[in-house]
């Protein structure tokens, strides 16, 4: 019987964990999947900015809207509990209804800012 209660709660949460959905809005949407938070999220281009100062860490994801424009350039920096700075500049076109989707991961202690695949 212990079994069987065991299972069918491992079951029960597998089955949850696979259901979490975030509500996204705008188009560029960066991803940490890093166990160690990242706060302070800037995304600069050509003509404004964009910021959270709100931290996010294991696979929770920032988003932003920027300008509808072929090949804008912006650069996206973040702080780490550590106090450090990293940023990475890109250039993407950003046409009607298009989403550029960017990670942000810790391997062998260096922070790496780069694209991401949409789930």
């Amino acid at each position: 019987m212990k079994k069987l209660l065991w299972t069918f709660g491992l079951l029960l949460l597998l089955t949850a964990c696979g259901q979490r959905k975030e509500a996204v809005e705008g188009n560029l949407i960066l991803t940490n999947y890093a166990a160690q938070a990242i706060s302070h999220i800037t995304v600069e281009y050509d003509g404004g900015s964009a910021s959270s100062e709100e931290a996010i860490s294991d696979t929770q994801l920032a988003s932003f809207t920027l300008p509808e424009e072929e090949n804008l350039t912006y650069t996206v920096s973040f702080q780490t509990e550590e106090g450090e700075t990293v940023s990475e500049s890109f250039t993407d076109s950003f046409a009607e209804e298009t989403v550029v989707y960017l990670r942000v991961d810790r391997a062998e202690g260096f922070w790496q800012l780069e694209y991401d695949q949409p789930s």
